[in-house]
């Protein structure tokens, strides 16, 4: 008869479980994947500020599609915030996975907005 220790380890999902550190390693992907997300932003903040005013020079300054612009300028650091809440409990890899993805996200909505705002202006 052996003598054999008992199990030890907390199951996962428990509340024993041992959590995922914010370390050096996942500060570093978060700041250069969130200097990555902030060309967004910046992105969105100079068509805020300019494109307004190349419709004015065109004549057709009523067309400004304002609510398609202000969206561009929220969505990047929402996007970008809800994916650091997402996978804030995951490992460093999938981590920055899914602030890839969160970047995926960023540039096909910044897309579709360009899209709908030269929409707007050419429709209207």
């Amino acid at each position: 008869m052996t003598d054999a220790a008992p199990d030890t380890t907390p199951a996962a999902g428990t509340a024993d479980a041992p959590r995922a550190r914010f370390g050096a390693a996942r500060i570093a992907v978060t700041i250069v994947l969130g200097l990555l997300g902030a060309w967004f932003l910046f992105d969105a903040v100079s068509n805020l500020l300019a494109f307004p005013q190349q419709l004015e020079a065109f004549g057709v300054a009523e067309r400004t599609p304002w609510v398609i612009l202000w969206v561009s300028v929220i969505l990047p650091p929402v996007i970008f915030a809800l994916a650091v809440l997402v996978g804030r409990r995951q490992p460093v890899t999938r981590y920055t996975l899914v602030l890839i993805v969160a970047l995926c996200i960023m540039a096909t909505t910044r897309l579709s907005l360009i899209a709908a705002a030269g929409a707007s202006v050419s429709l209207a």
